[in-house]
């Protein structure tokens, strides 16, 4: 018995999973969009917000990511709001299992009450992955884990860089 060539093992293992990952897009609403209101923790403090996935096809879409953080650093009262549009790529590897990757830009608004009053808004670069369990049809449970870029000047002779925030989202997701 002739053995394949490894080239065309590789090509057919690839066009199997590409055409599996494109047609489990499909499952659970996943081809229009979803929306998950959640809680999100920015370097140990909690905050409120939301995201809203929209599919241009079935692994790819837009999605609106919105999150109010309060005193997100240890000696001040600093308050972080942001708003960021992010391209993302979802696959469903199992029925119950969603996993993406997100990255986009926006930006980040920033209120300092505390050691001294001012306030700044600052271009915001993020990337993030996350995972929707799925006990249901039409309610999931979503994880994210989110880093936060600001660029520009800063608060308080701090620079940019040390605006820089790690923030894990717990949502229910909700196919439209």
């Amino acid at each position: 018995m002739k053995k394949p060539k490894m080239r065309w093992s590789l090509t057919i293992g690839v066009a199997i999973a590409l055409t599996c990952f494109w047609k489990t897009g499909n499952l659970l609403g996943a081809d229009r969009a979803i929306l998950t209101p959640g809680v999100g923790f920015s370097n140990g403090a909690a905050g409120f917000g939301g995201q809203a996935k929209l599919f241009f096809v079935p692994n790819l879409g837009l999605e609106t990511d919105i999150l109010w953080t309060p005193q997100i650093c240890g000696n001040c009262t600093l308050s972080q709001s942001t708003v960021t549009e992010n391209l993302f790529y979802w696959i469903n590897p199992v029925r119950f299992l969603s996993l993406y990757l997100s990255g986009g830009a926006g930006a980040a608004f920033y209120d300092l009450a505390r050691p001294v009053s001012m306030s700044a808004i600052l271009p915001v670069f993020d990337i993030g992955f996350g995972a929707v369990f799925w006990p249901g049809k039409h309610v999931g449970l979503e994880v994210e884990n989110r880093l936060f870029f600001p660029e520009g000047g800063g608060l308080d002779s701090n620079p940019s860089g040390s605006l820089n925030s790690d923030r894990l989202f717990l949502g229910i997701s909700i196919p439209l």
